[in-house]
């Protein structure tokens, strides 16, 4: 009788583990959707998170997760600053790496309004003193850039350029998002 007993108990064992198992392997995709929130709210959280986060890299505060161009209020800053697509990859600078823009050396083209070609995107990294960078399109804002602050230049956006100190030095970087063109142009500095 006793070895009857043990067989039971153990069948008995093995069946409540068996469908444990299986319940948690059918609950699982569920409680994983439960728990993911969607897309959207997945971004939103980010951006705010990348506003509000002192800890990331000035290039990562400047980027979202969209892997697009579009001019979409919600893809920039509180104070109007576009975000960059996080994907974006550097292909140039000007002037050349070991060089920098003066504020006696800045190129008129960069003074007076002009924009980027379709899908390339700029980083004005400034390595001293002070800039003025004024999105003009498509709302107005200025912009004071200094070592601390990097200036993000949104695709086909008007834009321009102003030295507020003496001692200004900075750089362009030229970006754009993987498969989104040859990029053809021609740059001063």
């Amino acid at each position: 009788m006793a070895v009857g007993n043990n067989s039971l108990g153990t069948f008995a064992i093995t069946a409540a583990l068996v469908a444990t198992a299986v319940c948690s392997l059918l609950l699982i995709p569920r409680v994983r959707a439960f728990l993911t929130p969607p897309a959207t709210a997945r971004r939103s959280i980010h951006k705010r998170t990348l506003v509000t986060h002192h800890r990331l890299s000035p290039i990562q505060e400047h980027c979202n997760d969209d892997d697009n161009d579009d001019d979409d209020d919600d893809e920039r800053q509180p104070d109007g600053m576009p975000r960059m697509p996080s994907n974006a990859v550097k292909y140039t600078q000007v002037p050349k790496p070991s060089t920098t823009f003066k504020a006696s050396t800045i190129p008129s083209g960069l003074l007076k309004q002009h924009t980027t070609k379709k899908g390339t995107w700029g980083i004005i990294r400034v390595s001293s003193g002070q800039l003025e960078y004024t999105i003009i399109e498509p709302r107005k804002s200025v912009h004071v850039l200094d070592k601390d602050h990097l200036g993000v230049i949104e695709p086909k956006m008007l834009h321009q350029v102003r030295a507020m100190s003496d001692d200004l030095e900075f750089v362009v970087e030229f970006w754009r998002v993987p498969g989104t063109g040859v990029v053809d142009e021609k740059r001063e500095g």
